[in-house]
């Protein structure tokens, strides 16, 4: 539906004025811009108290200097926009998004102006860049962007340093996959060159902001924050020259003028609430660019990779993992790397066939990059150049393969994302669904292409079987998950592990902790990491809880939590309420849920850890009126709730 923008006030747009401000419909949320020495500037109070500083803002470009000795010139009218939107997976199947608007214009030397575009809502604040005038050819180069945020004195942060380029296992970095610097000061450097990724979270005196973008295409560069900022002011930092192809792809971006900029996007809140419940990335994004998205379709699916590793794929194993989806009423087996050597395209033709009997539709793996890196896993060459990649989708789309997940992207420069585009853009047109891994953060793109399922971005459930120091971490690590990446959009995190074992480690959650992440991570394909053999030792109480999980959301609520030591969220779908908690320390937590949302009395199934912490344990709810809900959770453990309104036990 396109927005529906209305004029409320009118400004007076006088030089002269010492600055202008935006308030979000409810009054809560208020922004103050204005020039400070020449430099454009905003700051932000929530509920009349500081949560960002006054932050600077601009462009240097190559022609023109649009970041110092600047004037204020004026500021338009504040618009009223509102839309309602859906979206084939998220937090929320219908979406209405409301706003106030304004843009504010600050002039430079030689007519040069930067005009910036605040989006104010009630939980949180975005801006943009437009500079209109053309030189020469109508192109410019962006050499740096000035953006700040000045978080206040006292305030905390968990982030996640960048990697920096070509290092790490077959120079696959930057991939977004390290441990969060968790509750260190505002103002810590990070430990890579290559600085913070964002998402970025703090906890201030006044509440909480999480830092990230909007709204990014292939006309600019996928931004993070630089390595220092002193005295707490993170600037908005560039990918460094070695990412992608190196200096064959330079870093500053060539923009076309009139120029408009991805969204700068934080969202805001008392509480974490807005934090995790927050739309405002894909409020931000384009409405959808698939004319026909009919092929789209979230899911659950099998995977064997995570467990076994490349030995597992071949036919006869992978025939189990799509039994094993089959019986769940999973929708999806994927096929990971190595399929072409170790199965062929005749024994894939085998398993969409059986897949297509049984209602289980298969994925392949791709390694993407070419030379961009040495991972040595095939097949390869065959998504980074169009015409070989439109050949390879054709023949997909013949075979009738449903999604691709394609692997180690390579970097943040202005030339990866045309390459995380086009290969968007080619599957929209050959009815194929996209999984990007070894990659950056989603941007909104998973409303501008539905088909887009999900990305990787993180230190995923694989990790745990590389190191047993991954292992040791994955609770905390997990319990920081839902305030930072996973708020953002979808996480191929690959939860789900009944194993006592992650190949040659020992796992530190219970098998309920396991269980919970299935819900407590949204991802439009979820991919679990359970094997058949799992599956036959669990009680037949947990496999029916594993085939009620619906392949997608209607809403989200957080209950309770804090970054790294637990969390509780409940996800709805139709009429039922999923509430998945879990525990990241190694205490136990008592924990006092509100339940009220679901209705006076709940009926339904909770399954939580055993007395011993060594199994499952079931608990049948039958019209319980629900007021204060007391649970404890063992440490490092779990529990996973399916709740309807009144109604009878399951």
């Amino acid at each position: 539906m396109k927005a529906i923008v209305a004029t409320l006030a009118l400004a007076a747009s006088a030089t002269a004025a010492p600055g202008h401000e935006i308030a979000s419909p409810d009054g809560r949320i208020r922004v103050r811009v204005g020039v400070e020495r020449g430099i454009p500037s905003y700051d932000i109070l929530l509920e009349g108290r500081s949560a960002l500083a006054s932050s600077p803002l601009g462009l240097r470009m190559r022609r023109a200097d649009l970041a110092s000795g600047l004037t204020l010139r004026g500021a338009g009218p504040v618009e009223r926009f509102r839309e309602d939107y859906t979206l084939a997976h998220g937090k929320r199947r219908r979406v209405r998004s409301e706003a106030n608007r304004r843009a504010v214009t600050f002039a430079g030397a030689r007519g040069a102006a930067l005009e910036v575009v605040f989006h104010v809502s009630n939980d949180g604040v975005a801006f943009r860049y437009v500079v209109r005038q053309a030189v020469d050819d109508g192109h410019e180069v962006v050499e740096s962007e000035e953006t700040g945020f000045a978080l206040p004195e006292g305030t905390l942060a968990w982030m996640h340093p960048m990697h920096d380029a070509k290092t790490g296992w077959s120079r696959v970095n930057p991939c977004y996959e390290d441990r969060y610097a968790i509750g260190v000061p505002a103002g810590t450097s990070s430990p890579h060159a290559a600085g913070w990724a964002f998402p970025a979270l703090f906890k201030t005196p006044t509440g909480w902001v999480l830092l990230t973008e909007s709204d990014l295409d292939e006309g600019y560069l996928a931004a993070r924050l630089r390595q220092h900022a002193a005295g707490g002011l993170y600037r908005v930092g560039f990918p460094q020259p070695a990412e992608h192809r190196g200096e064959v792809d330079p870093v500053a971006p060539t923009v076309r003028l009139p120029f408009v900029s991805p969204w700068r996007v934080i969202v805001l809140g008392s509480t974490l609430g807005p934090i995790v419940e927050t739309t405002l990335v894909t409020d931000l994004a384009r409405p959808s660019a698939v004319q026909d998205a009919s092929f789209v379709a979230p899911g659950v699916a099998s995977w064997s990779w995570l467990q076994l590793d490349d030995a597992s794929c071949t036919l006869p194993v992978q025939k189990e993992f799509l039994e094993m989806a089959a019986r769940l009423g999973w929708e999806y087996l994927l096929v990971d790397a190595r399929w072409d050597a170790q199965i062929g395209w005749d024994g894939i033709r085998e398993l969409v066939r059986l897949g297509r009997e049984k209602g289980v539709g298969i994925w392949l793996w791709y390694n993407s990059n070419g030379s961009f890196n040495d991972a040595p896993m095939t097949p390869k060459d065959r998504m980074h150049e169009p015409s070989v990649r439109r050949e390879e989708m054709a023949r997909l789309r013949q075979v009738g393969v449903r999604g691709i997940k394609v692997d180690f992207m390579g970097g943040d420069k202005q030339a990866t994302m045309a390459l995380y585009l086009d290969i968007l853009k080619d599957a929209a047109d050959h009815g194929i669904m996209v999984n990007f891994h070894g990659a950056t953060i989603p941007r909104g793109w998973e409303r501008t292409f539905p088909h887009l399922m999900t990305m990787e971005a993180v230190k995923g459930m694989e990790h745990a079987g590389f190191e047993q120091r991954n292992a040791d971490e994955q609770p905390e690590h997990s319990a920081i998950l839902p305030f930072t990446r996973n708020a953002i959009g979808p996480m191929d995190f690959t939860p789900t592990v009944f194993n006592r074992k992650m190949r040659r480690f020992d796992r530190r959650t219970t098998e309920a902790f396991e269980l919970a992440l299935a819900v407590l991570f949204e991802s439009g394909v979820q991919h679990m990491g359970l094997t058949p053999r799992d599956l036959s030792e669990a009680p037949e109480f947990v496999v029916e809880m594993l085939k009620a999980i619906p392949p997608a959301w209607d809403d989200v609520r957080f209950l309770d939590g804090y970054p790294g030591r637990d969390v509780v969220l409940a996800r709805r779908s139709g009429e039922t309420w999923f509430v998945a908690g879990i525990n990241g320390t190694g205490l136990p937590r008592p924990m006092a849920l509100d339940l009220g949302f679901v209705g006076s009395t709940v009926s339904g199934l909770m399954v939580s850890d055993d007395a011993d912490g060594e199994g499952f344990a079931r608990h049948a709810l039958s019209r319980e009126p629900v007021g204060r809900f007391a649970v404890t959770v063992p440490p490092r453990g779990g529990f996973l709730m399916a709740l309807a309104p009144g109604g009878s036990a399951q």
